[in-house]
């Protein structure tokens, strides 16, 4: 495709050279019959649309697309990018359903029309109307069809410079902001991909992510256009509601390429009964890309053992890393191989120091490689504070350079020379991309540690949320996987988690929030001071699923979380009684330092350390010398109470004391 060099100019080629190959196919089901569109039909519809919107509408106006998911999301997108018109990719708004960020976005970008399906263009008018007040013209792609037009456009030649379309961040810290994805941006971010992933012309994407979302946008129908294969799609909450589809769905139609950020591996490996796998074979899943989050190693671990039974190879991971200011894609593998993976001392993290270890043990994280950059693009890590370029194995914030990198926010000036503009000292001629995500590179394999921004710093030390959330999120069958925010307030550690329906009706709060704090502090070393359970699908998330770290402690520190159970508001100190429970308490009291102890209050809750609790057992064990108390048992007691039931029951099985007063009844 020599001749072309931007997008439009690829779904023509490929309707001049495929006329009658599917371009998209959509599906609502595995039953259903399902809505497809060759390239052909594509062109022919693109043009259609594209006529009506230039009567509307003049080169360099935004128009916001506010379709459900389908077929139709498509033809408009590409019909505004036809004529020089910026689409702002998003959503249907609907009542009390994140309609705040479209309605923002409206008013942000001075956007004059909205592109909607038919059935929706009465309902968004009335909840516009209500709740907006951004003048915005709803037209329906059904009417701009129907309107007697010339039969060809009007002659707009693509400015491969100008903005193609507005991909808006999700907001989860201050008002989203407008990257502008320019024509070239497209082009060069889609080649990139091609080249980086072994992806051509016969591969079949199959796929689910939200149109809306850069990664979804990008993986699934412009890169596909790009290359000239079919991408079957699916809406995200067909996913959601039955992930077995998606994997069906890749047999069914012989995917080979098809990806999701990291949750969604979880939510298959969980959620998928064993009597579903029977109509399920991934032999042919080439490229699974795990993106737009944290990359999980235990995920892919999971998965791997969960579905290789059914054809799935783990070699098929293809971890890679990205953002909505390079338009997508930053870095990834080569598309073969195994997914690298590094073993980093845990205790050296906090005090920001790489340190990688041979084997592994309890005080490792796993770290998953995200592939690095080809000749086009420039990828740094630097010092922060410096802007100073780091060796390889040094942590720092990952800068990147490139064709792929968007020239800006969509009005916001100071912002786009703060994120977009910065230069180092060997590669003065060119512009970085300051990613604000943290990491470094180990072996020509880029590993991401955190976000900058979300990095929590308690007494010198540092700890990324996503880490501890990732403890949270293991440690109990109870806690709803994914939802879970840390963060620091008062130079304390916060933790703010869902649990699940079956949790609410135990009503075992105070024992899940000792399990949280325990598994804290064994995995990281820092006790955690708050703990607030929440219902299901309460914590504050973006419209692309992502945690709101900033609002969620917005929430908190204002008393506007739905909790369920908050642990410092939910504390009553229950005092010690009889001789035992004095004694024991007479202890902890003395080695934690701390004048009063609630009797049932975690060891971990009250802020003590391992060495703490060695010098509590050794105290223990010398005031009953005589009873063998065993170490390990001492260890695992959770409280002062179970210590005291634990030190009762030694000694009614060794008739040690014939006097029992005040021991804890058991």
């Amino acid at each position: 495709m020599s001749q072309v060099n931007n997008i439009v100019d690829c779904i023509r080629y490929n309707a001049l050279n495929k006329p009658d190959e599917i371009a998209y196919e959509f599906l609502t089901d595995l039953v259903s019959p399902t809505t497809t569109i060759t390239y052909a039909e594509l062109y022919k519809e693109v043009k259609q649309i594209s006529n009506g919107i230039s009567r509307h509408l003049a080169q360099g106006d935004c128009a916001l697309l506010l379709f459900p998911p389908g077929i139709e999301y498509i033809k408009a997108f590409f019909a505004c990018l036809m004529v020089g018109v910026i689409a702002i990719p998003l959503y249907p708004p609907k009542k009390n359903s994140k309609a705040d960020k479209v309605f923002k976005v409206a008013e942000l970008s001075n956007a004059k029309i909205a592109l909607t399906a038919d059935k929706d263009i009465i309902p968004l008018r009335n909840l516009w109307k209500e709740n907006c007040k951004s003048n915005v013209k709803f037209l329906s792609t059904g009417v701009l069809v129907s309107e007697e037009l010339d039969s060809s456009p009007a002659g707009f030649e693509i400015d491969v410079d100008a903005p193609a379309f507005l991909q808006y961040t999700s907001g989860s810290t201050g008002n989203p902001k407008g990257v502008i994805i320019t024509q070239n941006n497209i082009f060069a971010n889609t080649k990139y991909l091609e080249r980086l992933s072994g992806a051509n012309e016969k591969d079949v994407f199959v796929n689910w992510l939200p149109l809306f979302h850069d990664l979804g946008l990008v993986t699934t129908v412009l890169l596909p256009a790009y290359l000239g294969c079919k991408s079957v799609l699916m809406a995200p909450a067909t996913f959601v509601k039955n992930p077995a589809i998606w994997l069906k769905a890749i047999t069914k139609f012989g995917g080979t390429i098809a990806g999701a950020p990291n949750f969604a591996f979880d939510l298959c490996t969980d959620k998928i009964p064993t009597e579903e796998l029977v109509d399920i074979d991934l032999s042919q899943w080439r490229i699974a890309y795990n993106a737009a989050e944290p990359v999980k190693y235990q995920t892919l671990q999971r998965f791997s053992e969960r579905f290789s039974a059914v054809g799935f190879n783990f070699d098929s991971f293809y971890p890679s890393y990205g953002m909505a200011e390079s338009t997508a894609f930053i870095s990834g593998g080569n598309g073969i191989g195994t997914p690298s993976t590094l073993l980093v001392d845990k205790s050296s993290l906090a005090d920001n120091i790489l340190k990688v270890n041979e084997k592994n043990s309890n005080n490792n994280l796993t770290f998953v490689g995200n592939g690095f950059t080809d000749d086009e693009h420039l990828l740094k890590v630097v010092d922060p504070d410096t802007n100073i370029e780091v060796e390889e194995g040094v942590i720092g914030e990952v800068w990147f350079s490139g064709p792929s990198v968007s020239p800006g926010y969509w009005g916001l000036e100071q912002a786009s020379k703060e994120t977009f503009q910065n230069t180092l000292n060997r590669f003065s001629d060119r512009n970085f991309l300051r990613t604000g995500d943290l990491g470094f590179v180990f072996n020509n394999d880029l590993y991401i540690t955190g976000r900058k921004k979300d990095l929590i710093i308690l007494n010198g030390k540092n700890y990324y949320p996503q880490d501890i959330e990732e403890t949270v999120k293991y440690c109990h069958r109870d806690i709803h996987p994914g939802h879970t925010a840390a963060f620091e307030y008062g130079n304390q550690l916060v933790v703010v988690t869902e649990v699940t329906r079956e949790a609410l009706r135990a009503n075992n709060f105070k024992l899940l929030t000792q399990e949280i704090s325990r598994s804290v502090y064994v995995e990281h070393s820092v006790s955690i001071h708050d703990i607030i359970l929440l219902p299901p699908y309460k914590i504050p998330m973006t419209s692309s699923g992502k945690i709101r770290r900033k609002e969620t402690k917005e929430q908190y520190t204002t008393g506007r979380l739905p909790s369920i159970f908050n642990k410092v508001g939910s504390e009553q100190a229950v005092r010690p009684s009889g001789t035992i429970e004095n004694e024991i308490y007479r202890i902890w009291t003395q080695i934690l330092g701390l004048p009063n102890i609630c009797v049932e209050r975690g060891f971990y809750e009250l802020g003590g350390s391992s060495i703490q609790a060695t010098q509590i057992v050794d105290d223990v064990q010398s005031f009953y010398a005589t009873l063998n108390l065993d170490e390990t048992e001492l260890l695992e007691c959770t409280n002062i109470k179970e210590m005291a039931q634990l030190i009762t029951l030694v000694k009614v099985k060794q008739n040690s004391s014939s006097d029992l007063r005040g021991a804890v009844r058991i």
